[in-house]
């Protein structure tokens, strides 16, 4: 076959895989539908539609030479015939052969989970001829047991996702648009989704928008280095007048760029607000690109549940509901294995054999449903109850005993929705067998990680002998997300708010330490105090605890933790960005954010960090001693200057080194508050109004109670007769600005004080 062959037929093959999924979709309602049996009209309905959607898919199949997935389509459509011609009665024994067909018919089509040609399945001659043998009216054989399916969703291979994005553009009403999983929750793969042409289309023009946005951008710019050339020609002119002329010239050039600042501002605010909505428009219609139908996350939930009671001779009837609201793909994709865990413990563990519930007075059917409901704040419920045997809270009781998580005078305490709430700690299983579906005690336990990681809750209710119900509350979307913000170290970590049960200060006086480590005592209830430095392996100095310790207290999956951070900045919303392998592998961290100062933060993932402070191998540094029983109190220091940014960068620098700073616009205000106040050291200007530098420092050696003050004088001045007069009034230091340097002033301040 020559290049261009090929080409099409991968081609062929994208838009096929595409296709199939859809077809396969609507294959196992109508077949979950049959079973659970229906009127003789919607029966009608239903060969109806399964028979158009078999022969599509055969015809789609044979396009792209997938001669056994034809042939299992020819044999299956050729029944369906018969079927809806009334010649072959719709009866449990037709409808269980068709679907032991579509549950091989799964397995042979190509998705990511199968290959691109997956190959026939075991005994597929012999299915086939038992379709066959229907057909003629030859009794049905006794089945032979289902063929394992996969539990994983229909899904496309990446290596068809470029070719079927164009495909489907040019053939289809919707688009098949190829995508970076921009999720934070796992390392990104390409995949595809068949999204609308207007969806598409409303993207397109949002997108235009932003090219206003763009050139007002550029025309900004323009306009600053038009005002930035401006001040240059004005202070060129400047030079060249005599001082009266200058004053007024300030005045008009302190004008003229008001003005143009004003402006500016207006312009400015203006295209703030545009590009405000153009991007809250863009990111709207890119959370509907990723919304799609919940029927996707529960229809290989429900194939699973068929296949599983099947296997194990029960008999139950699954009930969906709220398959057309709209969940988050990226939701539906980490919830998917989670959802598995329940529906398989749910037909192993919670539905009784037909025998035992008839002996229980319940019907030999027993009911699975599986339920999604839009509920407030952007949330979905997703409940799946089973009216089984229940859960036995003296066993879960007994199970946390024996395992140590509780001791006999706590399990007497616990209410009913606590004890509940034991069944998602790993390890502990009510189900006295194991089996290679559950028993381990693991599968709640993940159930429960995956479902907090995305931002949700679960929560179980059961009664013993009538059923369990296991409640999921989710964010439709993971677009954006709320999050605290805390520093540490000088770098800025963000933590899911639904993660955070409060925020705090504590005195550190009241900080206890048992066995060398540091708790808290909140509500009555100690609690563990870590530092965050060290959940993240941050080397940094260990320092004397101030008057204060800043915390946020972290929950999840039933453990608790106060974290210590530097300084809690507040709450906001954010958009997460992934990180790439290999820094997708780091302990603790779940993404990066950019901040509003353009800086890099990171998202951190509290379940990481819960599991390395609860690791019995995890060391914490030694507890830190308060900074006031240890530390002198911070030196104090007198600032005297008349310009405003020189003043500015002065306490600036001198407070960011752990002193404590005041400020005076000249010379007077200084000895005036020297007269108050006694200081360290005084840092002053030379050239002020009312009174300078010298004479402020002859002052401060005259007085008797100020004359061992070290001062620093600071100035424009740099002669040699300058320097000699600063000497002779006292000064401690003389500094020229024209090579000011802020470590050597540190350093000489290091020196006098």
């Amino acid at each position: 076959m020559n290049s261009r062959n090929e080409q099409l037929l991968q081609r062929l093959l994208a838009m096929f895989m595409v296709e199939a999924e859809e077809h396969v979709g609507s294959l196992a309602g109508s077949l979950r539908e049959l079973e659970a049996g229906v009127t003789e009209q919607r029966g009608k309905e239903l060969v109806e539609k399964t028979f158009r959607e078999v022969h599509t898919l055969k015809g789609a199949a044979r396009t792209v030479n997938l001669t056994h997935l034809v042939a299992l389509c020819h044999a299956l459509e050729t029944l369906l015939a018969l079927v809806k011609r009334g010649e072959v009665k719709l009866g449990p024994a037709v409808v269980e052969v068709f679907a032991q067909g579509f549950t091989a018919l799964r397995q042979m089509v190509p998705n990511e989970a199968n290959g691109q040609n997956p190959p026939p399945v075991a005994d597929l001659d012999a299915l086939i001829a038992r379709l066959e043998g229907v057909s003629r009216g030859q009794p049905l054989p006794s089945p032979p047991p289902a063929p394992a399916a996969p539990a994983a969703p229909v899904a496309v291979p990446a290596a068809a996702a470029g070719a079927m994005a164009q495909a489907a553009v040019e053939t289809g009403p919707a688009a098949a648009v190829e995508e970076q999983q921009p999720g934070p929750l796992r390392p990104a793969t390409r995949q595809t989704l068949r999204v609308a042409i207007d969806r598409l289309d409303y993207l397109l023009h949002q997108a235009e928008e932003l090219i206003a946005a763009k050139l007002s951008g550029s025309e900004r710019l323009a306009e600053i280095r038009s005002i930035g050339l401006g001040l240059l020609e004005r202070t060129r002119l400047r030079q060249r007048l005599d001082l009266p002329s200058q004053s007024q010239h300030d005045t008009q050039t302190l004008a003229w760029i008001g003005n143009r600042l004003s402006h500016l501002a207006r312009e400015a605010d203006h295209d703030v607000r545009t590009l405000a909505k153009s991007v809250d428009n863009l990111l709207s219609g890119t959370k509907q690109v990723l919304m799609l139908p919940a029927a996707r996350l529960l229809e290989p939930v429900a194939q699973d549940i068929r296949e599983l009671s099947r296997a194990q001779g029960k008999d139950v009837l699954l009930n969906l509901s709220g398959q057309e609201l709209e969940l988050d793909r990226r939701v539906q994709e980490e919830l998917r294995e989670a959802l598995l865990h329940l529906a398989r413990n749910a037909v192993d563990h919670g539905i009784e054999t037909p025998a035992q519930r008839q002996a229980a007075g319940k019907p030999a059917r027993a009911t699975i449903d599986l339920t999604v409901i839009q509920r407030d704040g952007g949330r979905a419920e997703i409940a799946i109850s089973d009216d089984g045997g229940g859960m036995d809270m003296r066993s879960l009781l007994s199970g946390a005993l024996s395992l140590g998580l509780l001791d006999e005078e706590e399990a007497t305490r616990l209410t009913p929705e606590q004890v509940m709430s034991l069944a998602f700690q790993s390890g502990l299983s009510t189900s006295s067998s194991v089996t290679d579906i559950s028993g381990r005690g693991l599968g709640l336990a993940i159930v429960q990680e995956v479902v907090e990681r995305l931002g949700g809750s679960v929560t179980v209710e059961s009664r013993l002998g009538q059923g369990t119900t296991f409640r999921l509350l989710l964010p439709v979307t993971l677009a954006a997300f709320r999050v605290v913000m805390a520093e540490v170290a000088g770098r800025c970590y963000a933590m899911p708010t639904n993660r955070i049960e409060r925020v705090g200060r504590i005195a550190s006086k009241d900080v206890q330490q048992v066995d060398g480590r540091e708790m808290l005592r909140l509500d009555g209830r100690p609690i563990g105090l870590v530092r965050l430095s060290d959940l993240l392996h941050l080397s940094t100095p260990l320092l004397p605890s101030g008057d204060y310790r800043h915390y946020l207290v972290m929950s999840a999956a039933g453990q608790r933790l106060a974290v210590e951070v530097d300084q809690i900045q507040g709450e906001t919303e954010i958009l997460m960005k992934p990180l790439a392998w290999p820094l997708s592998r780091v302990p603790g961290v779940g993404g990066a954010i950019v901040l509003p100062s353009g800086r890099l933060g990171f998202v951190l993932n509290v379940h990481d960090l819960l599991r390395t402070a609860l690791n019995p191998e995890f060391q914490v540094r030694a507890a830190r001693p308060v900074m006031a029983s240890l530390a002198p109190a911070r030196k104090s220091i007198l600032i005297a200057e008349d310009s405003i940014t020189a003043r500015t960068l002065f306490k600036h620098v001198l407070e960011a080194a752990g002193f404590r700073v005041r400020t005076c616009v000249d010379g007077m205000e200084a000895w005036t508050v020297l007269g108050g106040e006694i200081f360290d050291l005084v840092v002053s200007d030379v050239e002020m109004p009312r009174m300078g530098g010298f004479e402020l420092t002859e002052r401060i050696r005259q007085d008797a109670r100020l004359a061992d003050i070290p001062v620093i004088l600071i100035t424009s001045l740099e002669s040699r007769e300058d320097r000699e007069r600063g000497v002779d009034v006292g000064a401690s230091a003389y500094i020229v600005k024209k090579s000011f340097d802020q470590s050597d002033l540190l350093e000489i301040i290091g020196r006098l004080i």
